[in-house]
């Protein structure tokens, strides 16, 4: 990005809920068709990504205490801006503010952010099976 993105404490209003339910489309769920945007938003913080006055993308992160620490999700991320790769450009940001969680984690079906993922450290941690009831 050839300016300073600022990120900002994000709302759940229109704007936002139309960027984030392009993250929850069919092609896109994690949940095997059970959840939603609605039930992973809930209890997350959501923040903005803001360019020239225009924001480029959205994110939520939720985090869990476990027995023996703290892991925060990235439940939702949505957005682009044209010639720009986010994903390289906002995950060390989005890694620093969660300076303090032992683990920083994203579920996706896309194997292309997976790639992406691996080239920044990124390690693939379980594979994870269903099975239709």
């Amino acid at each position: 990005m050839d300016q300073q993105a600022i990120v900002r404490t994000g709302l759940l209003d229109d704007a936002a809920r139309a960027a984030y339910a392009k993250a929850f489309d069919a092609r896109r769920d994690t949940t095997g068709g059970l959840g939603g945007m609605e039930s992973a938003l809930i209890g997350a913080e959501l923040f903005e990504v803001v360019l020239a006055g225009q924001v480029v993308a959205r994110y939520a992160l939720k985090t869990v205490h476990r027995a023996h620490g703290s892991e925060v999700f990235i439940v939702a991320a949505a957005g682009g801006l044209p010639g720009t790769d986010l994903v390289a450009g906002m995950l060390p940001y989005i890694a620093q503010q969660c300076q303090g969680a032992d683990r920083l984690t994203i579920n996706t079906r896309r194997r292309g952010l997976v790639k992406k993922l691996a080239m920044q450290g990124w390690t693939l941690d379980s594979y994870v099976m269903r099975k239709k009831l």
